[in-house]
């Protein structure tokens, strides 16, 4: 092997060398636009995360709704017995 293809061989590997960058930039863009459309999906503001969370919510003002409900019946039937006796004594 001489200087000349020693040489022609250098140059050869360095000219694949920006197509192989190249390729490998645009890989890493594809990885890097995944990687946030990722995040955003787990974190953003319609994330999974969210949703979790807002069925949580759900979860517990449906149950203060229910303890409400029965706080308030059970105040309506202490109204109406208080009624029942204000009116028996008016008699």
């Amino acid at each position: 092997m001489n200087a000349n293809d020693i040489r022609d061989e250098l140059l050869g590997e360095i000219g694949a060398r920006p197509i192989l960058r190249a390729r490998h930039l645009i890989w890493l863009a594809i990885v890097a636009a995944f990687a946030l459309y990722a995040y955003y999906l787990l974190y953003g503001a319609n994330s999974f995360l969210r949703l979790l969370e807002l069925r949580d919510e759900d979860a517990a003002l449906s149950s203060r709704v229910e303890a409400l409900k029965e706080e308030n019946a059970k105040l309506r039937r202490e109204m109406y017995e208080l009624e029942l006796i204000s009116g028996e004594d008016e008699r």
